[in-house]
């Protein structure tokens, strides 16, 4: 069950605790094969901006309460700071772990690098920069990977190279 945060509709809080920003594609084909792995089309797609999950299990019993006061310094940066997609980047990876596998383009959005500041700031809690992608093709439907920070996402990716009818699709080439 997804929930519109900052009072509209463009970012929304998921069941997985990660505040994402939605993003429509289109023109896709429905499978790829990359490596000896045939990967299906997700069914909706979001850049993931902030993994809150991560960022409140330390907090025990006052989590909740950790939760809400991030979602809050989220919604009051974006009033005043949009996040917002911007660009696909030229670059595929392969993210495998465990017996997920999938596929995700790097892109760029606008203004989330200065969110980590406000959090250390104001509340005292250290994040990386999100590495900002979107998950297009999985082994398993929808089955994402998380990736964090840039260290798990060369953890847990490699590039790799994919074919032209996507890259067509997403209107790189």
């Amino acid at each position: 069950m997804e929930n519109y945060i900052c009072g509209g509709t463009k970012y929304f809080y998921n069941e997985n605790r990660y505040i994402v920003l939605p993003i429509e594609i289109g023109n896709l084909p429905e499978k790829i094969s990359v490596e000896g792995n045939e990967l299906l089309l997700k069914s909706e797609f979001h850049v993931s901006l902030v993994c809150i999950k991560r960022l409140i299990e330390p907090y025990g019993e006052a989590a909740a309460d950790i939760e809400q006061k991030i979602l809050e310094l989220f919604c009051a940066f974006v009033s005043k700071n949009a996040i917002s997609f911007l660009t696909y980047k030229d670059e595929f990876r392969l993210a495998v772990f465990e017996e997920r596998k999938s596929i995700i383009v790097l892109c760029d959005v606008s203004n989330l690098d200065k969110f980590p500041q406000l959090l250390k700031s104001e509340l005292g809690i250290e994040i990386s920069i999100q590495p900002t992608h979107i998950t297009l093709y999985t082994l398993e439907p929808d089955a994402g990977i998380g990736l964090n920070s840039k260290a798990e996402m060369e953890a847990k990716s490699h590039p790799v190279a994919v074919p032209e009818t996507l890259k067509k699709g997403l209107g790189i080439i």
